[in-house]
């Protein structure tokens, strides 16, 4: 008897403790639920979407009954190859007259066109048009499955915005301006006022390069080429009458001769004037303020100086038609009294022989 009582002790401790040692926690038993809950979610979504299927599949068995093809269009920006919303697209028969309304002439949603039904099968042109974009080119094809696509890219244009100056006051010229592209074709002829009025031109990213020619009474033609629109300061006339200028925005290094990376438009600016006038000479005359002495001053205007004519010779320019001559601080223009006036003082200018 005592015997039997021992076994059933053991046999009740093995199965409290069997159950004890598969009873889950509280947050076991919440992720479980949630898993329940997510298969029964996904389950409910294939559901859905064979239902879908079903209803796609049966729609186009009915389109291919009735014989309503569809037609998808889609935009697409062609820097970015992102889809463009709000492009207006034009769908035209192959066989149509000029002024016969188009077959299609919506704009795209987010991702595509409207879908087009009821069109016939046949050769058809399509072309898409945005805001801010060059019209694409036109693109042909034969429309005969029941869903076709057809995808077209457009270019974003570039706004290129630039004044036509005198070099001499930086007031506005009136003058005939032209701008060219790469392949010679005309994009651009107008004439510019003495009203400050900015010219703007759009440009194509796609050609490597555009000319800017422009021509006005009593100023030297100027021509520049414009590789990026960026670096273009406009369009500077230089007068025939002109005996010297300052040449603006040039800056150097502080108490150095060196001339900073901020320079090259001052520097394109006296390189070009020199290739139109290729018979003209010049002396490059380099003006300081009066902080520092007036041997170190004197030393700093003709290192800077010599700068200068040295740009001009690594740009093709020859030596002899170029000389320098430092002043120092010897010819101010304007009082060294202020920081604003001593920065006026430090200046290059360009002298005509």
């Amino acid at each position: 008897m005592k015997r039997l009582s021992v076994i059933l002790l053991l046999l009740f401790s093995f199965f409290n403790w069997s159950a004890n040692a598969y009873a889950l926690t509280p947050a076991e038993k919440r992720a479980k639920a949630r898993a329940k809950i997510e298969r029964k979610r996904e389950a409910k979504k294939r559901k859905a979407e064979k239902k879908r299927a079903a209803k796609a599949k049966a729609a186009k068995r009915e389109r291919i009954k009735d014989g309503k093809p569809l037609l998808y269009v889609y935009s697409y920006n062609l820097k970015t190859a992102e889809p463009l919303p709000a492009t207006h697209i034009t769908v035209q028969d192959a066989k149509a007259r000029p002024n016969k309304k188009p077959k299609l002439s919506k704009a795209t949603d987010n991702k595509r066109a409207r879908v087009q039904r009821g069109l016939p099968e046949g050769k058809y042109w399509a072309v898409a048009a945005k805001t801010g974009f060059f019209t694409s080119d036109t693109v042909w094809f034969m429309h005969k499955e029941d869903e076709d696509t057809i995808k077209i890219s457009i270019y974003p244009e570039t706004r290129l915005t630039f004044t036509v100056t005198d070099s001499l006051t930086s007031r506005p010229v009136a003058a005939n301006v032209i701008v060219r592209n790469s392949e010679k074709q005309k994009v651009m002829q107008t004439t510019s006022d003495t009203l400050h009025k900015v010219l703007a031109v759009l440009l194509d990213d796609r050609m490597p390069y555009y000319t800017v020619e422009a021509t006005a009474v009593n100023y030297f033609p100027f021509r520049d080429t414009i590789t990026d629109p960026a670096l273009f300061e406009g369009v500077v006339m230089s007068p025939k009458e002109m005996k010297s200028f300052v040449l603006h925005n040039i800056y150097f290094a502080t108490g150095k001769t060196r001339i900073l990376d901020s320079s090259e438009p001052a520097l394109r600016e006296l390189y070009q004037f020199l290739t139109l006038r290729p018979d003209q000479k010049i002396r490059i005359v380099g003006h300081t303020d009066n902080i520092g002495s007036d041997r170190s001053n004197q030393a700093l205007s003709e290192g800077r100086c010599q700068e200068v004519k040295q740009a001009m010779i690594d740009r093709g320019i020859r030596a002899e038609r170029i000389e320098v001559e430092g002043r120092g601080e010897r010819d101010p223009i304007v009082p060294n009294d202020t920081e604003e006036h001593r920065q006026m003082n430090r200046r290059v200018e360009i002298v005509l022989r």
